[in-house]
């Protein structure tokens, strides 16, 4: 295990992507640490002590325990997630906007400058929202200073976790937003479990389900793995063509389709959306009433989810995967699927086939999420879904494409040292 680590540092253009990331992780987890002026940290933290797994511990898991100190980095990557959604629901409504995404680079260029402004925006109102809880709960004294410094503080923080983000999918390893959430709800893990440990010693929870416990984590990232990298494989016959004396074709090959075309995007965005209500009823009192449906762990919220789940899985999959350019594609290429016309018989069959792994797909994410309600539920441990199904979805689900990032790269640099060579491919000397 040492050896394959060592190696990976050997490789000059993977070690500095390495170091990159670490050095980006470190600066976000200082981040988290540093207040913002005007807090009374010690009122802070009893509040959240109050809490027992609600609304806001569920906010504080995605930021690492940001806003439990009500830090720089408060907000997180959740105002970036938000307009991220908005502009993929907008994409495929506003015509505009679906044009942009078929001109290519230069498109979806314009689009993420639209999202980065949305953000800004977004991160604004959510920033002097949360100055008016904190007022409103008497964690601060107030005042137009506080309210100034605090939203400057949390935007700006908002801010240069998206650029940080942006650079580590640039220069690091792995998507950045999704490691950035990945690494929040890790720093989460420890303290649960504590919390857990501390539940079943005191008595309070049968040491039966600490065991169960154990064996869900097992099972539940034994079955993301699996899920994550589960493929059906359409067979693609080429035809055979004849270019003077050669003959070009006759092979066969496969086209790929994950189980899971979304990853883990469909559970982040279902819960960055469900938010929202969650954050609305604490800070309107007038929405107070609608706290017991919206609050995490109650039924309408389940429902919710895994509605939400199902609807952006087949979404996202329809953004990234058109069967109708695949078909056009195998045809230009002279392929065919054995057994199927080319053209629009061949779209529909892999349509049909993409509508019933995502359906496998969906109900496999649907299940994930909901199970740690049910397991809590049953055995009492509270703040379960903090370390639950969703959360180790999300871990895993991250660690994995960070590993095939990983790996993609040590290809790359075999593949260069081939056309690096003394002697050139083919035994052809460089001149």
């Amino acid at each position: 295990m040492w050896e394959k680590l060592g190696h990976l540092f050997r490789v000059p253009e993977l070690r500095k992507r390495i170091l990159f990331t670490l050095g980006a992780i470190i600066i976000f987890r200082l981040g988290t640490h540093i207040p913002v002026p005007g807090v009374d940290p010690e009122a802070l933290k009893n509040f959240f002590a109050q809490q027992g797994g609600g609304v806001f511990d569920f906010l504080n898991m995605f930021t690492g325990g940001a806003l439990k100190r009500f830090s720089l980095f408060a907000l997180g990557v959740m105002p970036y997630i938000n307009a991220s959604i908005i502009f993929s629901l907008l994409t495929a409504v506003v015509p505009k906007l679906k044009e942009m995404q078929e001109q290519g680079r230069e498109g979806q260029r314009k689009i993420t400058t639209y999202t980065r402004w949305s953000t800004l925006a977004l991160a604004i109102v959510q920033a002097a929202t949360m100055s008016m809880l904190i007022v409103n709960f008497g964690l601060s004294k107030g005042g137009i200073w506080f309210y100034v410094s605090s939203v400057i503080t949390l935007t700006t923080g908002t801010i240069y976790l998206m650029w940080l983000g942006e650079r580590m999918t640039e220069n690091g390893i792995g998507n950045g937003i999704s490691m950035l959430i990945m690494l929040g709800i890790l720093a989460r893990f420890p303290s649960q479990l504590a919390s857990t440990y501390n539940d079943i010693s005191t008595g309070s929870v049968s040491p039966f389900w600490g065991v169960a416990l154990i064996l869900l984590f097992i099972i539940v990232i034994g079955g993301v793995t699996m899920i994550q990298q589960g493929q059906r494989k359409i067979v693609i016959q080429y035809a055979k063509r004849t270019s003077g004396r050669r003959v070009y074709g006759g092979h066969m090959s496969h086209l790929p389709i994950r189980v899971n075309q979304g990853g883990v995007i469909p559970i982040i965005f279902a819960s960055a959306l469900l938010t929202i209500p969650l954050t609305l009823t604490q800070f309107i009192p007038a929405l107070s009433f609608l706290m017991p449906y919206v609050v995490n762990g109650s039924l309408t919220y389940i429902i919710a989810y895994v509605l939400l789940i199902f609807f952006f899985t087949y979404f996202y999959s329809s953004i990234v995967f058109d069967p109708k350019d695949v078909a056009r594609n195998v045809r230009d290429s002279g392929g065919f699927i054995p057994g199927v016309r080319p053209g629009k018989p061949t779209a529909d069959y892999i349509s049909g086939v993409l509508n019933r792994i995502l359906l496998v797909g969906a109900v496999f994410l649907a299940a994930i999420a909901v199970l740690p309600y049910l397991f809590a539920w049953v055995s009492g441990i509270r703040g379960m879904y903090l370390i639950g199904g969703t959360s180790l979805l999300i871990v895993v689900g991250v660690g994995l494409d960070t590993i095939m990032q990983i790996e993609a790269h040590l290809v790359m640099r075999h593949y260069e040292s081939l056309t690096k060579s003394s002697g050139g491919l083919l035994g052809r000397r460089k001149g």
